[in-house]
């Protein structure tokens, strides 16, 4: 696992990169992400806004979320969203109660498509729950959300089946 930072200060790289608590986000991952798997860790200090963003470079994304016509089953993530949340928290209580503001996402790209997935559910989001909106090369296509998972337009499912796809 590579931790990728963007503007963010020694002292808090120091929070992020404590050696116990990226052990457990890279085992939490084991199984779901392969490879070089970058988790990019960023601040904006004009919105005054963090992320922690999971990117899943090609061939990175083991279990691709299944995908039925348009229907999207979103939550087939939610063993990467649980683990980059519950990473957020470990750093949150250990370090600073604020870093569980960090917005917590995955971003693939695939060709030419670039699509960015973020949790939905009470501030701050556990992971379990994945927000049927989406952002596709950057305009945000939102479903609806069934027992299933999310329908989508089938151009949109079709984007974010290609987008997650591991080949």
């Amino acid at each position: 696992m590579v931790l990728v930072w963007e503007q963010i200060s020694p002292l808090y790289r120091s929070f992020f990169s404590t050696p116990e608590l990226v052990s457990a986000l890279a085992a939490d991952l084991a199984g779901y992400a392969a490879g070089n798997v970058n988790v990019q860790i960023r601040w904006d200090q004009a919105e005054q806004t963090g992320w922690i963003r999971l990117v899943l470079l090609p061939g990175t994304l083991t279990r691709v979320p299944a995908v039925d016509g348009g229907l999207v089953r979103l939550s087939d993530l939610a063993p990467l969203t649980t683990a980059l949340a519950s990473y957020r928290s470990a750093v949150s209580a250990r370090f600073d109660v604020r870093v569980q503001s960090f917005i917590v996402e995955v971003s693939s790209v695939q060709g030419p498509r670039h699509c960015l997935i973020q949790l939905a559910g009470l501030p701050p989001p556990d992971g379990r729950t994945i927000s049927p909106c989406v952002q596709i090369n950057g305009a945000e296509r939102c479903g609806a959300v069934e027992a299933e998972g999310v329908r989508f337009a089938p151009e949109v499912a079709a984007d974010l089946q290609a987008c997650l796809n591991p080949r």
